[in-house]
């Protein structure tokens, strides 16, 4: 399910936090002002070059009004 989030980025991840946001019809700018990080390292995550820590992460999901069970189902689906 999860990788430990300082390892290699996972390219599920990636897809799905983008994919999330894209439904929200919220811009980067946006969405990483509202998790605290910048829109530079919200891209990076998003394109799979970071893998975000749990605080960020935590962050990001909340932003998107996302609980960690729902997001580990959707991961869950795509694999």
């Amino acid at each position: 399910m999860f990788r430990c989030m300082r390892e290699q980025p996972d390219p599920d991840l990636a897809r799905l936090l983008k994919r999330l946001r894209e439904e929200r019809q919220i811009t980067q700018e946006q969405l990483a002002f509202d998790a605290g990080i910048t829109a530079s390292a919200l891209s990076r995550i998003e394109r799979g070059l970071n893998s975000p820590g749990w605080t960020t992460l935590k962050r990001i999901i909340e932003a998107l009004d996302v609980s960690f069970v729902e997001l580990a189902g959707q991961l869950e689906s795509a694999a």
